[in-house]
């Protein structure tokens, strides 16, 4: 239903958020770090610079066009393929898209900006914040998540705990910590990530690893029962949320292909998370998705036997 717009996508199936309607911000790669194991691959815009890269009217104007027209979905993210944090009209953004479709707001973020009052007062009117911390020092955080240069790991930390303090009883927090092998998948990491988190009182953990593509091609994914081996040492346990295995949903509906291409715009994904995200037989994409090869329309890449495709 979305495919006309620039700036919202979806609604899209997640486990997570239920029917989730994407709001991205940013130009593609524009962010604060440049994370060895980013689905959307190699930062091209490093900065710290926060301004409005597109006019709050024109984001908020799509999403009105979006909902008048009947669109439905469960929950507004504010997401993408750049760190929603560094859209100057943030808090405009979030204020707008509750007026809009009086639905719950997601902020998906890395954290790294909230070290800025502005920003923390924007998020702070999120309903679920969903902030990332991968590194319990600066030499991992250098190595593992390639920070712009002016951004100290201290800052951050610093920020996310000032951000988790004030939001304390307004909303859900959900930790997401990336383990990369080799960099921050041992006992000592482990442990003081989970310190950490509990210094941070979150809701919950969520553990991740690349399942999808990553930015270096030597970054793999850590094993389902290491995964879960580390999920134990975080009180309480973490939850691994590494889609190893998609299941499909029950209910079907027909191929759309100009749908399939913004969604893939946007995320890279393989067959099973299509079938899964959007609710499409698994024949009939598989068939446009090797159509779609042979065009040039989408490209793919495959890790550990699968193939994963994008714009």
């Amino acid at each position: 239903m979305t495919n006309k717009y620039k700036h919202i996508f979806g609604p899209v199936a997640s486990r997570r958020l239920g029917r989730s309607l994407g709001i991205d911000l940013i130009p593609f790669k524009t962010c604060t770090l440049d994370c060895v194991y980013c689905e959307c691959g190699r930062t091209t815009n490093k900065t710290l610079e926060r301004k409005d890269y597109f006019s709050p009217e024109e984001v908020l104007g799509e999403l009105k066009d979006w909902y008048d027209k009947g669109g439905e979905a469960d929950i507004v993210t504010l997401a993408g393929s750049g760190e929603p944090t560094l859209y100057k009209s943030l808090k405009k953004i979030i204020e707008g898209a509750k007026e809009i479709t009086k639905l719950p707001v997601c902020l998906i973020t890395n954290a790294t900006l909230f070290y800025i009052e502005e920003v923390r007062e924007a998020a702070l009117l999120a309903d679920v914040v969903m902030p990332s911390l991968d590194a319990a020092d600066e030499k991992t955080f250098k190595k593992l998540n390639r920070p712009d240069p002016d951004l100290p790991f201290a800052d951050y930390l610093d920020g996310l705990k000032a951000f988790c303090e004030a939001y304390r009883g307004k909303g859900r927090v959900d930790l997401e910590v990336f383990l990369v092998p080799g960099i921050n998948d041992n006992e000592d990491q482990v442990t003081a990530l989970s310190l950490l988190s509990r210094s941070l009182k979150v809701n919950c953990v969520q553990l991740n690893t690349a399942v999808r593509p990553p930015a270096e091609k030597d970054v793999l994914p850590i094993p389902r029962e290491d995964m879960e081996k580390w999920a134990r040492y975080f009180i309480p346990k973490a939850e691994v949320i590494a889609s190893y295995h998609s299941a499909p949903l029950k209910e079907k509906k027909e191929v759309n292909e100009e749908e399939l291409l913004e969604t893939l715009s946007h995320r890279i994904m393989s067959l099973e998370d299509l079938v899964e995200a959007k609710g499409y037989p698994k024949t009939e994409t598989e068939a446009l998705l090797k159509t779609l090869l042979q065009k040039g329309s989408i490209h793919s890449r495959t890790q550990d036997g699968k193939e994963f495709f994008y714009v």
